[in-house]
């Protein structure tokens, strides 16, 4: 059971459950940084997720052709044009179709072909032709979203990356990155520490060139290394002259 001032805080009328600050709130939400070379970050959209952005920018998201994550299936470049074939509208009646005036039933359509089987004409019934008409004229109503500057980089998202023209900013972000990847930077050399160069001159005092010897001390190789790891060791220390002349 609730103690008293339990119930006390229950019943006040001025008693709130505490609640996050807005700081705090706000830094659950906070996006990670971008890593990555200056271009990449300056073409980055923090609206989009990652996967859209990389498709934006002309870049695979992911090397795996099998990726899992539940991918969209990409739609082809002739999509809504397939044929029109049978559609039997549901009826709630087992009665037939009235036929139209040009002799096909309503919801369902003839497919006209030349003599070397190329759709040269679709026929409708004449009712489905009016709403086809009409749907056609609501449609070329709606703005083309290319012309929106919010719009447009959404555009093409989803569809097949080869069948969309190039585009000037993703491409422009592609030749960037390439000739970075080109022109890379050379590998950063690696220094030997100051305790780990102390331990590898008193082995090689002590033993001279016999690595399998320091690899059975364990007083001085206290951290086990074993033949081949020392013998790296010196390597990138300068050598077995070098670091025997620093002890």
């Amino acid at each position: 059971m609730a103690n008293p001032r339990q119930r006390r805080k229950l019943r006040s009328g001025t008693h709130k459950p505490v609640q996050h600050s807005r700081r705090a709130q706000k830094l659950l939400k906070k996006q990670p940084p971008i890593r990555g070379p200056k271009v990449l970050q300056e073409a980055w959209d923090p609206h989009k997720t990652v996967r859209q952005n990389y498709e934006a920018l002309g870049l695979a998201a992911s090397l795996n052709p099998t990726a899992s994550g539940g991918s969209e299936r990409l739609l082809p470049a002739h999509a809504g044009e397939e044929e029109i074939c049978e559609k039997p509208e549901a009826s709630t009646s087992g009665s037939a179709k009235a036929p139209g005036t040009n002799g096909v039933p309503k919801g369902y359509g003839k497919i006209i072909r030349d003599a070397e089987g190329n759709v040269v004409d679709v026929q409708l019934g004449d009712e489905e032709e009016d709403e086809t008409m009409a749907t056609e004229e609501a449609i070329e109503d709606v703005p083309d979203p290319r012309a929106d500057e919010q719009l447009a980089g959404w555009v093409g998202l989803g569809s097949d990356p080869r069948a969309r023209g190039p585009q000037g900013a993703s491409t422009r972000v592609v030749q960037v990155l390439e000739h970075l990847s080109e022109t890379g930077s050379q590998p950063v050399k690696r220094y030997t520490s100051k305790g780990e160069l102390g331990t590898l001159q008193r082995l090689v005092g002590k033993y001279g060139e016999d690595v399998e010897a320091m690899a059975r001390d364990r007083k001085l190789n206290a951290d086990q290394r074993t033949a081949g790891e020392l013998r790296r060791a010196i390597r990138k220390a300068g050598g077995f002259a070098a670091v025997g002349r620093g002890g």
